[in-house]
């Protein structure tokens, strides 16, 4: 072998090398850029789902103060907002559209609670001996991460659990219940109590 050919056999082999070390560093950026992209795509699907669920319990708080309005009546009883079957006068729903029950498309089921808006408590404090008696949304078996970052977002960031507008019962399971304000309870309200 002449001294040329080992030279252009040398350059080649080198060529080699660099473009073998320039896709090494290229797939270890590509790698990164993934792996960013996936932290970036969970936390918007996780934002997604927070404001989705909160949505869907403002319209629920709407529905409620609807069929408040509507009927003069305070309700414990969910289907009530769906069809009239307590055979309230006044009633003009359905008030919540797309529900045929009170199962939740994506979590457990809705149903309402009273309890004592004035005293922090999971479930709400009972309703006796004084205090603002308050109507509460339930809503059972939403994932433990989600019912935390709801009530974080409804309550400006108070971690206290168990107080705010939001309420979290926190279970031994990947689920817990939460309780959501609706409305404040009449006084001389004689409505349905039953859930």
């Amino acid at each position: 072998m002449t001294f040329t050919s080992r030279r252009t056999s040398l350059i080649c082999n080198q060529r080699g090398a660099m473009f073998g070390l320039d896709a090494r560093i290229a797939l270890a950026i590509f790698g990164l850029l993934s792996v960013v992209a996936g932290v970036a795509a969970i936390n918007i699907f996780g934002q997604a789902s927070t404001t989705a669920l909160a949505t869907e319990l403002t319209n629920i708080k709407k529905a409620y103060t609807e069929f408040k309005m509507a009927t003069n009546e305070d309700t414990l009883k969910f289907t009530d907002l769906l069809n009239n079957d307590t055979g309230f006068s006044g009633w003009n729903g359905p008030y919540i559209d797309g529900m045929l029950t009170d199962k939740s498309r994506l979590y457990g089921t809705y149903s309402f609670f009273e309890g004592r808006q004035d005293v922090p408590g999971v479930p709400p404090v009972e309703c006796s001996g004084g205090g603002i008696c308050s109507v509460w949304l339930k809503l059972t078996k939403v994932k433990d991460s989600l019912a935390k970052e709801l009530h974080k977002t409804m309550n400006g960031g108070d971690t206290n659990m168990a107080a705010g507008v939001l309420r979290v019962e926190l279970s031994a399971g990947p689920t817990d219940d939460i309780y959501y304000l609706v409305a404040t309870r009449s006084a001389s309200s004689s409505s349905g109590t039953g859930e």
